[in-house]
């Protein structure tokens, strides 16, 4: 019963960690609304690497991980593309249909949690190859954003 508990526990400090960084990457990087979401993930790994200073073996084990990431974000590009139109779509019409909206929030919150899901498998991938010293890092730093995010 405690595994279960302390894996459900670092589950959701791994998404805390996760909202935190995308809370963070909107909020402080202004100037990447420019930048592709690629460009975005490059400088995130790079930042991890330097943060938790990683060897090569666990650069390696971020970068394929960050590959996955962006080429899932890629291929479900159009598809949130055309939820979008359908939105934009409902919201121009004479009266919303709250079955199709209430559909297409039901899609939109279907990927996301295989989204976060699949963030989940990836950073329990890494946590997996870091070492002690670098955990504790990882969540000092956790700490200082979450202070930082929530004005504490």
């Amino acid at each position: 019963m405690e595994q279960v508990s302390a894996k459900s526990f670092l589950v959701r400090i791994l998404v805390v960690g996760a909202a935190l960084m995308s809370v963070a990457a909107v909020t402080n990087c202004r100037p990447w609304k420019h930048k592709s979401p690629e460009e975005r993930a490059e400088w995130m790994a790079k930042k991890i690497s330097k943060e938790l200073d990683l060897n090569d073996a666990q650069k390696q084990v971020l970068n394929k991980i960050k590959d996955e990431i962006v080429a899932k974000h890629k291929a479900e590009k159009s598809n949130r593309d055309l939820q979008f139109a359908e939105l934009t779509k409902l919201i121009r019409s004479e009266t919303i249909d709250n079955k199709k909206l209430t559909e297409l929030r039901q899609r939109h919150r279907a990927e996301r949690e295989t989204m976060e899901a699949m963030f989940v498998e990836k950073a329990l991938e890494l946590h997996k190859v870091l070492t002690p010293e670098q955990r504790n890092k990882a969540a000092d730093l956790l700490e200082k954003h979450m202070k930082h995010f929530m004005g504490k």
